[in-house]
């Protein structure tokens, strides 16, 4: 007997499971699904799409209020709206009713005392809201709709290794690589807590493995989300002894009732 903590032995894969929210019961259903998931030691991540009027801003400190009203494009203040009431459906426990404050760690990542780990993207009017308790946790979602073209980015970018990989690529696979490199390495910066830096090309995302176990910059498994949609690619980096992910969807829906 070693004495090692078995939970904390990195798993050789991660398990994802995606289920489906309906409109009229939204935040009823991730909470749980969020509860449950937590419970067996899963991260949950929840993703939705064209749902700007689910929105709660009556769930926002004063100084979050203000912040909102100084957004120039709607879409940025309705994305932090949903952002801030995403949090507090499934991060804070059940039954919270007052506005909430985040607080910063030391490179600036937002979290809230007491509860679990979380870590929020949005592109264009797609959101997702990923939580563990197991830190680290860092989540990055893209639509890539001001993209360009991205073979002027790989130089300041990427690993020689993800060149290398890319350029070896089919020509129709390069650019898709491209994006799956771009959104695992904004997860794993996330996850770390310093956001982009000036210093990408020292990060190797394993673009040849689906679900590498990496080392630097922090300990992290990194999966590839399956979102099925052709306008968004999602990446989660997490702890690496976790064994499954639960991802709840609600694309955006006709009837844009609040929901309970």
């Amino acid at each position: 007997m070693t004495g090692r903590d078995e939970s904390k032995v990195p798993r050789a894969s991660n398990s994802v499971t995606v289920l489906h929210a309906t409109a009229a019961a939204l935040w009823h259903d991730a909470g749980h699904a969020c509860d449950d998931a937590l419970a067996r030691g899963f991260t949950f991540v929840l993703v939705l799409n064209g749902v700007e009027a689910f929105g709660d801003d009556s769930l926002l400190m004063d100084e979050d209020r203000q912040r909102s009203t100084r957004f120039h494009q709607p879409s940025d203040r309705h994305n932090f709206v949903l952002g801030r009431t995403m949090v507090h459906h499934v991060v804070r426990a059940r039954g919270a009713s007052t506005p909430y404050a985040f607080r910063l760690g030391p490179y600036g990542k937002p979290f809230l005392p007491n509860a679990a780990a979380f870590s929020l993207s949005h592109s264009g009017r797609w959101i997702a809201c990923a939580v563990s308790r197991h830190d680290p946790i860092g989540i990055d979602l893209e639509t890539f709709t001001r993209l360009g073209d991205y073979r002027d980015l790989l130089p300041a970018a990427t690993h020689p290794a993800e060149r290398r990989c890319i350029g070896e690529a089919m020509p129709h696979e390069r650019l898709p690589m491209f994006k799956r490199c771009w959104t695992r390495k904004e997860a794993i910066l996330k996850a770390t807590g310093v956001g982009l830096t000036d210093d990408l090309q020292s990060i190797d995302v394993r673009l040849d493995q689906d679900e590498p176990l990496l080392s630097d910059p922090a300990l992290l498994r990194v999966i590839d989300l399956p979102l099925n949609d052709g306008q968004v690619v999602a990446a989660l980096a997490q702890a690496p002894w976790v064994q499954a992910t639960v991802v709840m969807m609600m694309d955006n829906v006709s009837d844009a009732s609040v929901p309970n």
